[in-house]
């Protein structure tokens, strides 16, 4: 029968063609979550590597994506990892990072983020492209995603909160 399945003949009833488990028409599938995990914001370290072409890095910023972990990547630390790596092929894995769903690039905009980047400096002793990372995860309270936690102890020690870190640990190990 033409109506079968419809209010009027010639439209579909509430479930689209395939019946009640047809979702292509009607309400939408609830969520599975509403969670939202917290970011983590990219060293510049890791990034250094990621621009050297470390195919394990690069895999695990895929697979983040991949399951919507938000991913924080300042600014200042693309600049130190090209800086430190000079090459259009790094440059270009750099800026694939950007192309990732998961990742959202940190700026420094404006004269009053400016003056926490200048304090970061100052208390910390850190270079701009480090202290940018330190910013971003001071001022969020999220944690730095990093290949060697070292480094960062003495610095989060000389914030007034301290910082948060995510250790990569190195397969090989």
């Amino acid at each position: 029968m033409a109506g079968e399945g419809s209010r009027r003949p010639g439209r579909p009833g509430r479930y689209g063609a395939g019946g009640q488990d047809d979702r292509s028409r009607g309400e939408p599938a609830r969520p599975v979550s509403s969670h939202t995990p917290t970011p983590y914001i990219i060293d510049t370290g890791v990034l250094i590597e990621i621009a050297r072409g470390d195919l394990g890095l690069i895999t695990l910023m895929q697979t983040y994506d991949s399951r919507d972990q938000p991913l924080v990547v300042p600014t200042l630390a693309l600049v130190g990892a090209s800086l430190d790596v000079r090459s259009d092929e790094a440059d270009d894995l750099l800026a694939g990072l950007d192309l990732l769903d998961a990742v959202t690039i940190a700026p420094l905009s404006g004269p009053e983020q400016a003056a926490s980047l200048a304090d970061v400096i100052a208390r910390t002793g850190l270079g701009p492209w480090d202290a940018h990372v330190a910013a971003v995860a001071d001022a969020s309270v999220c944690p730095i995603l990093t290949l060697d936690r070292g480094p960062w102890e003495g610095v989060s020690r000389a914030l007034d909160e301290p910082l948060h870190f995510m250790v990569i640990a190195d397969p090989d190990e």
